[in-house]
């Protein structure tokens, strides 16, 4: 089935498709939209009747039917559960049966899915525990029932079919990192318009998520303030100057720094915690490997250098086409400082045509 991906965010819309030709992934159809605010506030929807109506008007004009949706990081529950082990079909059932001694709702009011860690991907001092486990780890990802029939709803009142939801951390790990990568550590920071949200995984696995109010717009707000600019002004001197040091951008540097510094400050918190809690792995405390931005605003001059300089942590921006194409023979059509606000739509395209939906 023709479908397309679908990140929904407290401000915009944006959808990608991937389609599978001779000569690997390209890009199908894409976009994205800006929606007003309190449409949708920290995950959870206010207005359903004119999201409803926004989505109707966006995709159906493109035919389009069929949709794998992301459900937000806020109102998402992410635990690690060590069970016995039982046979594979009575494990839901086990699950289920742990989940109220993780997460603050019932069983009856919660929707949730769950990953078995393999064995490669237990850590220790000495790098992979080579040793048979003796019982189950299980990463759970639950969402309250009443959020994501809500969500089904609207996507159902819109004329349209959604075929899966899914975490969108997890399709941030799926675009941004690879399945050859080392089992080690990584935090991926999506630093968007309203919110950033810290992902850790170890491999490819969602491992721990948590988001902050700051982000994009905090940077721009502190330009309006501090220079007296307008939104649109403000949003122009953010991509053009950022975090460039000099006597020349001094105004500009100052304003940024402490909304820059708050971030920086929550990812070493993140990192630090990770660091210091032994129930995320076995027998050791592994550090945080690298750190890989994304988002809207992870293209701010200077971000990347100063995260990188306080934490001394190896800091990249990502590359969201990384497990679609090489560029050797096809570059898609996203230009790429846009296309890190895409890596969410990306990663459940990934998962669409990989048949995984």
């Amino acid at each position: 089935m023709p479908t397309i991906a679908v990140d929904l965010s407290d401000r915009s819309i944006k959808y990608a498709e991937l389609a599978l030709t001779r000569r690997g992934f390209h890009l199908g159809r894409f976009g994205s939209k800006k929606i007003e605010a309190n449409i949708i506030d920290t995950g959870e929807i206010k207005k359903p009747a004119e999201l409803s109506a926004i989505l109707s008007s966006l995709f159906k004009p493109l035919g389009v039917r069929f949709v794998l949706v992301s459900l937000p990081e806020e109102r998402a529950y992410v635990a690690t559960l060590q069970l016995p082990r039982v046979e594979s079909a009575a494990l839901r059932s086990v699950v289920e049966l742990e989940l109220p001694e993780h997460i603050p709702l019932s069983a009856a009011d919660v929707l949730f899915d769950y990953q078995v860690i393999a064995p490669e991907d237990r850590i220790r001092r000495d790098g992979i525990a080579p040793d048979a486990p003796t019982h189950a780890d299980v990463v759970v990802y639950a969402f309250p029932r009443s959020l994501a029939e809500k969500y089904m709803q609207v996507f159902s009142d819109a004329g349209l079919e959604p075929v899966a939801f899914e975490m969108e951390t997890q399709a941030l790990a799926r675009s941004l990192l690879a399945a050859s990568d080392p089992s080690l550590p990584t935090m991926i920071v999506d630093f968007g318009k309203t919110r950033t949200t810290f992902v850790i995984a170890v491999g490819t696995t969602v491992r721990f998520t948590s988001t902050v109010s700051v982000a994009g717009e905090s940077l721009d707000a502190a330009l309006m303030k501090a220079l007296d600019l307008t939104a649109s002004e403000a949003e122009k001197v953010k991509k053009e100057k950022g975090m460039i040091k000099g006597k020349k951008n001094e105004a500009v540097f100052n304003a940024l720094l402490p909304i820059i510094s708050a971030v920086t400050d929550e990812i070493e918190r993140h990192v630090l915690f990770w660091n210091s809690h032994a129930e995320h792995v076995h027998e050791a405390h592994p550090q945080i490997s690298k750190i890989i931005l994304a988002g809207g605003d992870a293209n701010l001059i200077g971000f990347k250098e100063y995260v990188a300089q306080k934490l001394r942590i190896p800091v990249s921006v990502g590359n969201i086409w990384m497990n679609v194409s090489t560029f050797n023979e096809y570059v898609p059509e996203i230009p790429f400082n846009e296309s890190l606000g895409f890596a969410a739509a990306i990663g459940l395209a990934l998962r669409a045509v990989r048949g995984d939906a």
